[in-house]
């Protein structure tokens, strides 16, 4: 019997959840809510499909503000924006800690 991963989000985390959704329609990133709507939720399916399952990559330093030993797995959307998934495991359950993407954070990154 395979154990199951457990997912757990910050506060941080689940009001970025909440303020994506409001984000990518207000800023017309999308010019329908349903498809802000479907974007927001394929990220939220990704990272609930794929957490633990992924070869989790070392954090650089600049993201040891968010917690120690942090991995990431990344998320591309679309040909211009990828996702970090940052998170802290402990045997199999996964604490999601931060998320933020290339627009923001790619300098960070080699």
């Amino acid at each position: 019997m395979a154990v199951e991963r457990k997912i757990v989000l910050t506060d941080n985390v689940d009001i970025f959840f909440e303020e994506l959704l409001r984000i990518l329609f207000e800023k017309e990133y999308f010019g329908f809510l349903d498809a802000a709507k479907a974007y927001h939720d394929r990220l939220a399916f990704y990272i609930n499909k794929y957490i633990g399952i992924l070869q989790g990559k070392d954090a650089p330093p600049y993201f040891n503000r968010y917690g120690s030993n942090l991995k990431y797995i990344t998320y591309r959307a679309n040909k211009a924006t990828l996702w970090y998934i940052f998170y802290q495991q402990w045997d199999n359950v996964y604490l999601i800690r931060h998320i933020t993407n290339n627009h923001v954070a790619a300098q960070y990154f080699e």
